[in-house]
C-alpha cells in the first residue's frame, strides 16, 4: 500500500451533500477512505491502465467537497460517475456507482470510453504501487517523439555550457 499525507476527515455533511447531488450513496469502501483520508496526497506512485504498456499515477485524491465541481469537466459521464483522484496530466480516476462502484480512468485528451481499472475502490488501491523506475520498460520504437518545455531546454543548455 502507498503512504498518504495531508489527508483529513471528510465531514458527514460534505458526504451527504455529494450523495444527494448524485442521487446515490458513495461506495462503502470509498466512503470509509474519505472519512480519514479526504484530499490525501500519496507518495509517488503508478498504476497500470488497460492491457497496453500505459500507466499513470495518483497525484491527489479529490476532496469530497470538490467532487461535484470537478465532475463538470468529465465529458459525457454516466449519471452516477464522479472523479475521485487526479493524475499529473489532468486526467481523472473515476468511480461509477451505477456500475456498483467500478473504477475507471478518464483521459481528457481521448474521446474514447472510460478505461476500466478495477471492480471497486479497494481493488483499485491495491493496484496503486510506489513508483519504481526499474519497472519501466519501453519497447523498441515505442517512444517516437518527446516534447520538452522551451524553458527546460534553456536550462539544460545552460548546464551543458558550464
Amino acid at each position: 500500500m502507498i503512504s498518504l499525507k495531508n489527508g483529513h476527515k471528510a465531514s458527514k455533511v460534505a458526504i451527504a451533500a455529494v450523495e444527494l447531488a448524485l442521487g446515490c450513496e458513495l461506495s462503502p469502501s470509498f466512503k470509509a477512505f474519505v472519512e480519514n483520508n479526504d484530499g490525501a496526497e500519496p507518495e509517488t506512485n503508478s498504476f497500470k491502465i488497460g492491457d497496453q504498456n500505459d500507466s499513470s499515477g495518483v497525484r491527489a485524491f479529490v476532496p469530497v467537497d470538490q467532487i461535484l465541481k470537478e465532475r463538470v469537466y468529465l465529458r459525457e459521464h454516466p449519471p452516477h460517475a464522479y472523479p475521485i483522484a487526479f493524475d499529473d496530466c489532468g486526467n481523472y480516476v473515476v468511480i461509477d456507482e451505477g456500475e456498483r462502484g467500478a473504477i475507471y480512468f478518464w483521459d481528457h485528451e481521448l474521446y474514447e470510453p472510460l478505461t476500466r481499472l478495477a471492480d471497486g475502490f479497494d481493488e483499485f488501491l491495491a493496484l496503486v504501487e510506489p513508483f519504481d523506475i526499474s519497472k519501466i520498460q519501453l519497447k523498441p520504437g515505442q517512444a517516437k517523439r518527446v516534447w520538452t518545455h522551451p524553458d527546460f531546454e534553456k536550462l539544460v543548455k545552460k548546464f551543458e555550457d558550464k
